[in-house]
């Protein structure tokens, strides 16, 4: 599933690209994908000038000017777990066969370029948001967590959402209320990075381990972000390219191989609880004693 440093990518190349164009039409092809009919979604739609593109979290907000006298509206993306925004430029060869096949949605632009929304799964979904009808935007944009990379995103905030939850630290950093844009493989980097087992309970955790892990989570997105994301199976950028992080994994996908920390030769092991699996170090990342792994009573 693409998470915040894949969407972050796709929002960066696609933003020179749209910001400014118009859009001349729209085709929805398949009707599932929005949560207005296709005929109410395209009159809506076409007209209207691209603003801006931004992200949030796990979603993509194309930002959209007044059309014949209305309010700006939105288009929320959620990408889900093979969702893929493609730019073709004029003049593009026809889309791989198997994209083409799961196009859902085009957007044609007043320079004959394309916007391709396509989801091999068909798990993804767009919202047409008009004005400041909130209550017609996804339920998980609305409720959110701080964005990690933020300059308010401090340890201090971080220790506030995880010491309340006796649930293991990979589950909540996974609940997207409590800090955005953060997946399974971006956890799993994290994790390790601060030398946390992804089992420990998230009350359980020191002072130090939360700085630990406030600059884990800061360190590891930021170097995904350069890297452009990760590609294990099918996530491109705008542009259709694809990413490099996945050759600077550490333990997510690889269980079985040595860890990867210096001085470290342990296996990396694979655990699976709740329908999930948690990649990390037995060496790196000790659960620790059930003492070790207690809340406070105050919870």
């Amino acid at each position: 599933m693409p998470e915040l440093p894949e969407v972050e990518t796709i929002c960066r190349s696609l933003r020179p690209r749209l910001v400014g164009r118009s859009i001349v039409s729209v085709r929805v092809i398949r009707p599932f994908i929005a949560n207005r009919s296709p005929e109410e979604f395209a009159r809506e739609v076409a007209g209207r000038n691209i603003e801006d593109l931004s992200r949030h979290g796990k979603y993509l907000l194309l930002r959209l000017s007044r059309a014949r006298g209305s309010a700006p509206a939105d288009l929320i993306f959620h990408l889900m777990m093979a969702g893929r925004l493609i730019h073709r430029p004029p003049g593009a060869g026809p889309l791989p066969e198997v994209v083409a096949r799961h196009t859902h949605l085009a957007l044609i632009l007043d320079d004959q370029s394309e916007l391709a929304w396509a989801d091999l799964r068909h798990f993804g979904r767009v919202h047409l948001v008009v004005g400041d009808a909130r209550d017609e935007a996804p339920r998980g944009l609305r409720n959110l967590g701080p964005e990690p990379l933020a300059g308010d995103f401090t340890p201090a905030v971080l220790a506030a959402r995880l010491l309340s939850r006796r649930a293991p630290v990979k589950q909540v950093l996974l609940d997207q209320r409590v800090v955005a844009g953060i997946g399974n493989i971006y956890a799993d980097e994290t994790l390790h990075r601060a030398g946390i087992h992804p089992g420990r309970r998230a009350c359980s955790l020191t002072s130090d381990e939360v700085v630990a892990l406030h600059a884990a989570i800061g360190q590891t997105l930021s170097e995904a972000i350069a890297c452009r994301g990760t590609t294990v199976r099918s996530y491109v950028d705008g542009a259709g390219l694809p990413g490099g992080f996945q050759d600077r994994l550490r333990v997510y996908g690889r269980a079985g191989e040595a860890c990867l920390r210096p001085g470290c030769k342990a296996v990396v092991e694979r655990l699976r609880k709740g329908g999930r699996s948690s990649h990390f170090c037995p060496r790196c990342q000790r659960e620790g004693t059930d003492v070790r792994n207690s809340c406070p009573d105050r919870l």
